[in-house]
C-alpha cells in the first residue's frame, strides 16, 4: 500500500522552498517547486492559480500550467459551471480535496467530464485558500491520467499541509521579481500588494486590509481604495494619510503597493530627513554641512532635535527608524 511522504522528506522540502522563493523568479521558482512537489506526491500534470472575487464572480487573472496544454483554461472556461471540484475547494478554503471522474461527485457533470476526457485527466485533487476580505483567492490542482491510481489519503493529507507553504512561495518570489524591477526595496513593517493599473489587487501579503482598514475601516478588495487611488499622481506615488503610508511604484504592467503604519520618522521635514538619511549613512556634521550649505554646529543641532523628536539615543536606532518610513 502507498504511503506519503516521510517528516524529512516534508522538512527537506519546505527548506528548499523557502529557498527557492528567495533565489529565484517568478515562474522559475512554481515550475521548481511544482517538480519537486512530483517527488513527494507523484502526478502528471498541475495548474496553480491566483485570482480574485467580485461579487459572486471569481477569475483568474495568472494560471501556470505544469506539464499540460496551454489549452487547458480555454476548454475549462467552457464547463467552468458544472466544475463541482473547484466549488468543493473554494467552499472549503484550505481543505484539499481528491476525486476521480468515475465518481458519483461528477454525475450528471457530462461537459465537465468531457473536459477531463480530452486532456486525459482521470484523477484530481484541489486546494484553494481565500483571503475574503481582500477578495483573493488561490488554488493549485494535481492530475494524473487514468492509467495512474487514484489520490490516496495520506496524498491528500500532505498535499494540504504544503499548499498553504507553496502559495506563501510563489507570492513571495513573485513580489521579490517585482521589487527587483521597480528597484524598491521592503522595509520593516511593510505589507506588500501587487495591483493593475485599474486599481484592483492582484496578489496580497496577509496584513494588507488590517494596514488598509487603519485607514478607511470599511474597505474591502479586491480594488485599492477609491481615496488612494485619486492621491497617487497616475497610480504611482507616496500617499501620507492619518494613520498609514502607502508607496506605489510602476512593476512591468503591474504596480508594486507597499503600505504600512505611519511611524516617527515620518513626522520630519524634508530637511530633518536629509541630515537624518546622511548621518545614518555615516557622513560627519562637517560633510552634512558643506553638502547642504550650513554649518557644522547647524546640523548638530538639528540632530538633537531627530534624536528628541524620534525618541532613539544612537546612530544605529536613527537608521532603523529611518528604514521604518517608505
Amino acid at each position: 500500500m502507498a504511503t506519503g511522504p516521510g517528516t524529512r522528506q516534508i522538512a527537506s522540502f519546505l527548506l528548499d522552498l523557502h529557498r527557492r522563493s528567495h533565489e529565484l523568479g517568478y515562474r522559475a521558482m512554481q515550475r521548481a517547486a511544482l517538480g519537486e512537489l512530483r517527488a513527494l506526491i507523484p502526478f502528471d500534470g498541475a495548474l496553480f492559480g491566483v485570482g480574485t472575487v467580485q461579487g459572486t464572480q471569481a477569475e483568474a487573472h495568472d494560471v501556470f500550467l505544469f506539464d499540460m496544454p496551454p489549452d487547458l483554461m480555454t476548454s475549462w472556461a467552457e464547463v467552468r459551471d458544472e466544475d463541482r471540484l473547484a466549488f468543493a475547494a473554494t467552499s472549503a478554503p484550505g481543505t484539499t480535496i481528491a476525486v476521480s471522474t468515475s465518481d458519483a461527485f461528477y454525475a450528471g457533470c457530462d461537459r465537465a467530464l468531457a473536459h477531463c476526457a480530452r486532456f486525459d485527466i482521470a484523477h484530481l485533487m484541489c486546494t484553494a485558500h481565500v483571503y475574503a476580505e481582500a477578495g483573493l483567492y488561490w488554488v493549485m490542482s494535481l492530475y494524473r491520467k487514468p492509467a495512474s491510481p487514484a489520490f490516496t489519503e495520506e496524498e491528500r493529507v500532505t498535499k494540504e499541509l504544503l499548499s498553504p507553504h507553496l502559495f506563501a512561495a510563489s507570492r513571495h518570489a513573485r513580489i521579490n521579481e517585482l521589487r527587483s524591477f521597480a528597484q524598491v526595496a521592503g522595509g520593516h513593517g511593510q505589507i506588500t500588494a501587487i495591483a493593475s493599473p485599474a486599481g484592483l489587487v492582484l496578489e496580497a501579503e496577509p496584513g494588507l486590509v488590517d494596514v488598509l482598514r487603519a485607514e478607511w475601516p470599511r474597505w474591502t478588495g479586491p480594488f485599492l481604495p477609491p481615496p488612494l487611488e485619486a492621491a497617487l499622481s497616475g497610480g504611482v506615488g507616496r500617499f501620507v494619510g492619518e494613520r498609514i503610508v502607502v508607496r506605489a511604484d510602476l512593476a512591468e504592467d503591474t504596480r508594486l503597493v507597499q503600505a504600512r503604519r505611519r511611524v516617527a520618522a515620518d513626522e520630519l521635514t524634508d530637511r530633518e530627513r536629509q541630515i537624518a538619511e546622511a548621518f545614518a549613512m555615516g557622513e560627519s556634521h562637517r560633510e552634512i554641512g558643506d553638502r547642504l550649505g550650513i554649518a557644522p554646529a547647524t546640523v548638530r543641532r538639528h540632530l538633537a532635535n531627530l534624536y528628541e523628536k524620534l525618541g532613539v539615543s544612537s546612530k544605529a536606532e536613527l537608521d532603523r527608524m529611518l528604514r521604518g518610513a517608505v
